[in-house]
């Protein structure tokens, strides 16, 4: 008995696939030392001693600084766990090592900057008796985040633009970008038209197994959708989380003896962030952190060689963060939680 023949567009597909992440791949090899190039040679074209005498002289503080960015992991946590219905959510404090897991990948792997979503909806469908909520609810999640960069980065573009001679027209695209991602985020989580025209695709062609995984993952995004209160509170939740970032950079530039308001602070944080989601391609946007705080060095009353060494005081925190949360990914996978009861 012959085996059944492969459609066209199966092939074709598998094929666009594969060349599709063998591209993406190889930007990112580039990307990556291409990153810390850039890195190395800011560091070299300052004076090193200089920069790295910052960490004495910030001592114990450090702690504190990791003290502000838990606390906005556990912001973030709140934001994502109050999509999720009260009846069978597991608890926050099964949640909140899954957010940690994520932030842990996504700034400390050389891989795309949303492999930790992918990883900490995994784990949550391992822990939900309906699989398909635990990815809708990161889907949710990651875009009512990206949502409110968006708002956090307009108003630092809003403050640049009052501090400095840049103009309006940084702010006028971030503010365009805000309704024109608010629609295709509804479209896409709400509506679902999209999704939707992706499941009539993928029965066209014969991959039913992909077109059921798609009307599951719709069937729970309308259940998220229902609960508009929950979605605002979410993104005001993640709204809070960027203004604890800059806190974090207003605590670590006092620590280090250069002092700055609370706006230089907020124009340092979002914008830096802009740029390192803007080089995507960059694995953790290293060097393109850095370089976007020196160029915003002038303008935010700091040195060239203080803001880099702010950037430098950053990675460290990733690093103190990541690398036990790197830990705890490998426990939680070797972990097999039972999903829960019906």
């Amino acid at each position: 008995m012959t085996a059944p023949a492969l459609s066209l567009c199966q092939v074709t597909g598998a094929e666009d696939g594969v060349t599709t992440d063998l591209v993406n791949r190889i930007l990112r090899y580039i990307g990556l030392p291409l990153g810390l190039a850039i890195l190395v040679w800011l560091v070299l074209a300052s004076d090193p001693a200089a920069l790295f005498g910052v960490f004495p002289r910030i001592g114990w503080g450090f702690l504190a600084i990791l003290a502000v960015r838990a606390a906005t992991v556990v912001v973030d946590c709140g934001a994502w766990a109050c999509l999720l219905p009260p009846r069978g959510r597991p608890s926050f404090a099964l949640m909140l090592p899954l957010r940690w897991i994520a932030e842990s990948i996504n700034t400390t792997l050389p891989a795309a900057q949303i492999g930790g979503e992918v990883v900490r909806a995994r784990l949550l469908q391992r822990r939900l008796d309906s699989p398909a909520r635990g990815a809708a609810s990161v889907a949710v999640d990651f875009s009512l985040s990206l949502l409110a960069q968006i708002l956090f980065t307009l108003l630092g573009f809003v403050l640049l633009a009052q501090l400095s001679a840049a103009g309006w027209w940084p702010a006028a695209v971030a503010a365009i970008s805000v309704p024109l991602f608010a629609v295709f985020s509804w479209e896409m989580l709400v509506r679902r038209r999209l999704l939707a025209a992706l499941e009539a695709w993928s029965a066209r062609i014969g991959q039913r197994r992909l077109a059921g995984i798609l009307q599951r993952l719709g069937a729970a995004l309308a259940l998220l959708a229902e609960s508009r209160a929950a979605l605002a509170w979410s993104l005001s939740l993640h709204l809070t989380s960027w203004l604890g970032h800059a806190a974090e950079v207003w605590l670590t530039l006092w620590l280090m003896g250069a002092p700055t308001g609370p706006g230089e602070a907020l124009i340092l944080e979002s914008l830096s962030l802009a740029a390192r989601s803007a080089a995507f391609l960059i694995p953790s946007g290293w060097g393109a952190q850095e370089a976007s705080l020196v160029a915003l060095a002038s303008v935010t009353g700091l040195s060239a060689e203080t803001a880099l060494a702010l950037g430098l005081v950053k990675r460290a925190r990733e690093f103190a963060v990541g690398l036990p949360g790197l830990a705890a990914w490998a426990v939680a996978e070797h972990r097999r939680a039972p999903r829960r009861a019906a």
